[in-house]
């Protein structure tokens, strides 16, 4: 408790930028003003107007094919929706995305040396014992303060975290939708296709029986002909025979 009250007791922390310009001391520094950002809803890149079928994103990369089909996500990362059908929160490897994106540009961009907004949220961790919102805020900045962390900076790096995930939103959307062209649009019109080629082939299936039940009528109509013209003949044959063999006996009979 005492380290933290040593912390805690020189100043309040961004009040003391303040005094100094009411006392005339040297101002901050000036940074250029940043699109006011709303602290209860998460900050939403603008639309891709156009698709760049040559983005490239790690996510994307490397898709699966018909040779390697999709495989079922394991339990812990199976998305979760609402019973209206909206997806309920991200799944975990797209959080951990993002925090490692977080970390290496901290860690490898120029822009982001020395504390700045990163800095400021793990210190705002370590001192997660501390209940009161706004005292742990200020002795996370207070931290870090002496190590030349300015709240102008804070500010400035946390909104170029903003723009950074953006970015790489918009990288992903753009290569996501090439994805989306190559491995569902392009399917679907073949699945469009091919129903084209069945209803043909249905057409065709119908004219055909259509054609096989006028060519069954046909039949039996022609057989019922024939057949009556054969039994009709052979009656008439037999007729005259009978008629003759009836004359023989009566012509033997009779002489």
């Amino acid at each position: 408790m005492s380290f933290l009250k040593q912390l805690l007791t020189p100043f309040v922390e961004f009040d003391e930028d303040k005094k100094k310009e009411q006392a005339g001391g040297s101002p901050p520094l000036v940074t250029p003003p940043k699109p006011a950002v709303n602290p209860t809803s998460s900050p939403v890149p603008p639309p891709v107007p156009q698709i760049d079928e040559n983005a490239k994103h790690p996510l994307i990369t490397g898709t699966e094919n018909a040779a390697n089909p999709p495989q079922p996500l394991p339990a812990s990362q199976t998305p979760t929706y609402s019973p209206s059908g909206t997806l309920v929160g991200p799944l975990p490897e797209h959080e951990q995305y993002f925090e490692k994106l977080i970390e290496e540009a901290n860690a490898k961009n120029p822009l982001f040396q020395g504390p700045d907004y990163k800095e400021f949220v793990d210190s705002k961790l370590d001192i997660d014992d501390i209940q009161d919102e706004a005292l742990k805020y200020k002795t996370a900045y207070n931290i870090l303060k002496s190590s030349g962390l300015t709240k102008e900076k804070l500010l400035a790096t946390g909104q170029e975290y903003i723009n950074l995930i953006g970015r790489d939103l918009n990288t992903f959307q753009s290569a996501h939708a090439t994805q989306y062209q190559k491995e569902v649009k392009q399917k679907e019109s073949l699945i469009q296709k091919k129903a084209e080629e069945l209803q043909a082939l249905s057409q065709r299936v119908n004219a055909l029986k259509a054609e096989i039940n006028q060519l069954s009528q046909d039949i039996n109509l022609t057989k019922d002909k024939l057949n009556t013209t054969k039994n009709s003949f052979l009656l008439a044959g037999e007729k005259k025979q009978n008629e003759i063999q009836t004359e023989l006996q009566k012509i033997a009979n009779y002489f």
